[in-house]
């Protein structure tokens, strides 16, 4: 019975989502890409409840109970009620526009009509060991708190990016060679489908892996008042602003206690004027230090490339000011999404110099390759432990 269950349930979502691209009378590859923002927040969720109830065995394999308990189909079952439930319920717009705590009560109440249904089936089949199980209760606390987590900080996201705006640049103001043009087309095959999925795919996964993560680091940092993640303006591909999200590791007022240094401090302001970066930075809070030696600061970004506005691996983000220290290279900067990581991020990070830092994401522009991007998020993770660069 629960297999018949699972069947109709996947039968119903999968022409559902056929309808709906029918019905937007677009062309296929138009359709498609249209049902990425649509599939991937139910892939995440689905995800989510899969890996709650995994999680409770895991924990306890010393316990035989969780074992004999376990009841893949019922999890199954219960992933596929939620492709029906969830957006029934208005989860995924009530991201888009509802407040937190609306946004809180919808996923609490679509959760909890799920794992009514498996309260449903679990009497109807008489499972009544499974149902008054340690594992079963488990399982629901642990992917309520997951989904609750994930669907708060894409809420916070949305919230935090900002509208796109495009950096005014003069048709006029820079000329460029036939040669440079010629690698700026190339440039496109950074922006290939393959690039973009492995993106998506990974960053989805990471989400999900790190939410406990997310958490404890919010809780650490509101201590003092102030919000957990920050949107920061950065030059996206094509001159668009984009709010860089970070968890926040400077002290609420920063701007005023950096104009106020740079005021009083010539050696800092000379710094700031040649790094656009302080060294010893009295912004920075003690988590901050924390966070930033371990690059914790930057798991936020993982959302900016759902939204497709960073990628995995890709230049540094750089604000508006800085982008006219590329000079021509400006070009090559603008062709592509920023990165999380990247070349300069694995080649001495803030030890090196701005000339660098611009050569550096030249040269990984024009010599791109997938296998490059897996050879920079693999030394990324070296880097990361070891703390090189960081501050």
């Amino acid at each position: 019975m629960p297999y018949d269950l699972i069947q109709i349930n996947s039968k119903i979502c999968l022409t559902i989502l056929i309808c709906n691209r029918t019905e937007m009378n677009m062309p296929l590859q138009a359709s498609r890409v249209a049902l990425v923002p649509r599939i991937l927040p139910r892939v995440v969720d689905v995800s989510l409840v899969v890996l709650g109830a995994l999680l409770p065995l895991w924990i306890n394999t010393s316990n035989e109970s969780y074992d004999r308990t376990f009841d893949g189909l019922l999890v199954a079952f219960a992933a596929a009620l939620a492709l029906s439930v969830f957006p029934a319920c208005g989860i995924y717009r009530s991201i888009q526009r509802s407040s937190f705590l609306r946004l809180l009560v919808k996923t609490l109440l679509s959760w909890s009509v799920v794992q009514g249904g498996s309260i449903l089936l679990l009497h109807l089949l008489g499972r009544h060991d499974v149902l008054l199980s340690s594992w079963f209760l488990d399982w629901t606390i642990a992917s309520g708190i997951a989904l609750v987590a994930v669907h708060a900080m894409a809420r916070a996201a949305i919230r935090f990016s900002g509208s796109v705006i495009r950096v005014p640049v003069e048709a006029n103001s820079m000329s460029y060679s036939p040669s440079t043009l010629a690698s700026v087309s190339h440039i496109q095959a950074a922006s290939s489908r393959l690039k973009r999925t492995f993106d998506l795919v990974v960053a989805s996964l990471l989400l999900v892996i790190l939410s406990p993560v997310f958490l404890l680091i919010a809780l650490l940092i509101v201590r003092d008042g102030g919000p957990a993640i920050f949107g920061h303006l950065r030059v996206g591909r094509e001159g668009k602003l984009f709010r860089c999200l970070k968890f926040r590791s400077m002290v609420p007022d920063a701007d005023i206690v950096l104009q106020t240094l740079l005021a009083r401090d010539p050696v800092a302001r000379a710094e700031w004027e040649r790094e656009h970066k302080l060294k010893n930075d009295v912004r920075i809070t003690a988590v901050g230090q924390f966070l930033r030696r371990t690059s914790l600061d930057e798991l936020p970004q993982l959302l900016n490339v759902l939204r497709g506005e960073m990628s995995l691996v890709g230049p540094r983000p750089i604000v508006t000011d800085e982008l006219a220290r590329y000079g021509q290279d400006a070009t090559y900067y603008l062709a592509v999404k920023p990165g999380m990581t990247g070349l300069w991020q694995v080649s001495g990070r803030n030890d090196t110099d701005y000339p660098t830092r611009v050569s550096l994401d030249v040269t990984y522009i024009r010599n791109w390759t997938f296998l490059v991007d897996l050879r920079i998020l693999l030394k990324t993770v070296d880097v990361v432990v070891n703390g090189r660069g960081a501050y």
